[in-house]
């Protein structure tokens, strides 16, 4: 593996040495940014937060151009306003006054160890403990209920629901790589999920990032303040409702994955309550001495 420190180049006005933050956020792009979520909530964070950027990853190294292509514009006779993609780590200060970091940009499609190992490496410096992916996925959900955010942790005990999903396998992205890698290293990590309407999916979907920077907001103590997206949310929620009304087989799919999300809903909540019914371990532990003793058994406590 190439040296994975020198992928990282510090801006000028960076002393390294003085950065420190709790929570690394990473909303680099995976297969799909469903309802343009983490594209979203980048605007949002460098929008309307203070901050500054520390540092670029070196994208000749990491990024296949044939395959992400830039965007250049031709005007009459010559070309300009060629933007080349950057992946940008930034440090941010919340509404409290709480710094911590935003990693964005596109997939690296290269040195997916290398630039992982550099995560890492920037992790450690900075003494951040804990790093929080966001993304958002197509699903069948509605647009007419709260956004369902799915968690996972490197460590499963950090979770405070049970797991929607089952075991299974699918293509990797380097989200799903530098979460592994960072768990083998010894870092906590988390991702949120958002679930975003598929018929919603390759547009601008407000309420999803809301449910993300809401979630993250709980998940890293941080305050960032959402009221902009709100306006932003009940645009779309109004344009997409008065397309939904005017048409009957349209309006008749929304019922039908509001049916849906209602069940899994309230299915949810009768698993919460029964795992929260259960007795705990010294409660089974005391009623099996109990019945031991009514046999006549051995007295198991004094052991």
């Amino acid at each position: 593996m190439l040296d994975p420190v020198s992928l990282f180049i510090y801006e000028d006005h960076v002393d390294q040495r003085t950065v420190r933050a709790n929570t690394l956020v990473v909303t680099l792009g995976s297969f799909m940014d469903a309802g343009h979520s983490q594209a979203i909530v980048d605007r949002h964070l460098l929008d309307s937060l203070s901050g500054h950027q520390l540092g670029h990853f070196d994208m000749d190294q990491v990024l296949d151009y044939a395959g992400h292509r830039p965007v250049v514009t031709f005007d009459r006779d010559h070309l300009k306003d060629y933007e080349p993609p950057q992946i940008t780590l930034h440090q941010l200060t919340d509404a409290a006054g709480n710094d911590f970091l935003l990693l964005q940009g596109p997939e690296p499609s290269l040195q997916w160890e290398r630039m992982a190992a550099s995560v890492a490496h920037l992790i450690e410096q900075f003494d951040v403990q804990q790093t929080v992916l966001l993304q958002g996925i197509p699903a069948p959900a509605p647009h007419t209920r709260p956004t369902v955010i799915t968690q996972y942790a490197s460590d499963p005990t950090l979770l405070e629901e049970e797991p929607v999903f089952g075991s299974f396998q699918m293509s990797a992205t380097f989200g799903s790589a530098l979460t592994v890698r960072l768990d083998e290293a010894g870092h906590d990590v988390r991702g949120l999920v958002a679930h975003v309407p598929h018929y919603l999916a390759e547009g601008d979907y407000a309420p999803a990032a809301i449910a993300l920077l809401g979630e993250l907001s709980k998940t890293a103590s941080l305050d960032i303040p959402t009221s902009a997206l709100e306006v932003a949310a009940a645009a779309t929620l109004a344009g997409v409702t008065e397309q939904v009304e005017a048409s009957d087989e349209v309006g008749e799919v929304v019922r039908q994955l509001e049916q849906n999300y209602d069940a899994f809903v309230e299915g949810r909540r009768r698993i919460t309550a029964e795992a929260e019914n259960l007795p705990s371990a010294d409660e089974i532990g005391a009623e099996f001495e109990d019945f031991l003793k009514g046999l006549g058994g051995p007295d198991v406590s004094a052991n």
